[in-house]
């Protein structure tokens, strides 16, 4: 800590140096016996051990304090920043030790993660921001102690904070999905589908509901193939829910779509002894219901990235429309295709 006055303005530059906007603001360091340096050094300390940990943006003490001022509340001052989480730290000195705690708030100031540690004297408080910021990036309480984590005056080591309750609030991401869909129903040939999306997701920590729209395109082309192509934009509207807590995290869920869809198909005739090729449409509203299971590979950090099977089940059916002999388009029968989806997105 005595090359404060060196380090301080080094890691200030480092902190400050991320161009994009912050996910997590730190708000300047509540200190106790501590003087405003000490306090500055300690924020970016963890501001930037933070950093490291989630791999997102985080802005600093040095960059909050701004905000802070002319904001009546934390909560008021991180919704300036346009930070989606904030962190707020407590410092205390007694005597050469130094107990140092953090609280980590989502945007609309509900409590998702506290956690305690401390240090020995300034000199060890590096290490200290690292094991605190480490707890509060992933959720969990501070494991073991280090040697010099002792109570004054009597070698005994310091008791450990009692876990907080898990955190049930988590933020919402906005992204783009793809799908490779593979369409089928009894005794049809159905061309594979292309699909791209705007997906939303928000919820917990337990579970998300999804909502999106985008359009689906046959992948066959209606002069190489003589298979129905489906073609059309959609919605949907979903809900899901994690089987684990971890950051890679394994998900199973459910919704509905509704849609607007079009089948085409290019049937063949004769006539006058030559034969032709008509191309008959039935375009209308549709409706699935679909199942799927998922994994989100990057659950804690700024960038979620996540793939997923689904199955979808038509419920609302395709006319399939024929054009006979005498050049009039007829139905010959109603089909129910069950789509078979490969899905992967990524959300921020």
């Amino acid at each position: 800590m005595r090359l404060i006055p060196i380090l301080l303005p080094v890691l200030t530059l480092l902190s400050s140096a991320q161009a994009q906007p912050a996910v997590v603001a730190v708000m300047p360091v509540q200190g106790v016996n501590l003087t405003e340096g000490q306090c500055e050094a300690i924020g970016v300390l963890f501001a930037n051990a933070l950093a490291r940990e989630a791999n997102a943006a985080i802005a600093s003490p040095i960059e909050t304090k701004q905000a802070v001022q002319q904001a009546k509340t934390l909560q008021a001052a991180a919704t300036q920043l346009g930070a989606a989480e904030y962190v707020e730290l407590r410092a205390i000195q007694l005597g050469a030790k130094v107990a140092l705690g953090g609280i980590r708030y989502a945007r609309d100031g509900r409590e998702l993660f506290r956690a305690e540690t401390s240090a020995a004297s300034l000199d060890d408080m590096e290490v200290a921001t690292a094991r605190l910021a480490r707890a509060l990036a992933w959720r969990q309480p501070i494991v073991g102690m280090m040697p010099s984590e002792t109570v004054a005056g009597t070698g005994e080591p310091a008791p450990m904070p009692s876990p907080a309750p898990t955190p049930k609030g988590y933020p919402s991401t906005l992204g783009v999905k793809t799908a490779l869909i593979i369409p089928v129903a009894s005794g049809r040939s159905i061309s594979p589908m292309m699909s791209l999306q705007f997906d939303g997701r928000m919820g917990t920590r337990d579970y998300f509901v999804e909502f999106g729209a985008g359009f689906a395109i046959a992948t066959d082309n209606e002069y190489s193939s003589n298979s129905f192509r489906i073609d059309g934009v959609f919605a949907e509207l979903g809900g899901s829910y994690y089987l684990s807590n971890g950051s890679i995290a394994p998900y199973i869920g459910g919704g509905v779509s509704p849609r607007i869809m079009a089948s085409s198909v290019r049937s063949p005739n004769s006539m006058y002894g030559d034969t032709y090729y008509s191309d008959d449409s039935n375009t209308g509203a549709r409706c699935a219901l679909y199942g799927q299971i998922g994994v989100n590979f990057s659950r804690d950090s700024r960038s979620r990235i996540y793939s997923e099977v689904r199955v979808s089940q038509n419920v609302i059916g395709f006319s399939n429309q024929i054009t006979n002999s005498n050049d009039v388009s007829v139905s010959t029968g109603t089909f129910y295709p069950t789509e078979f989806a490969l899905q992967v997105g990524i959300g921020w």
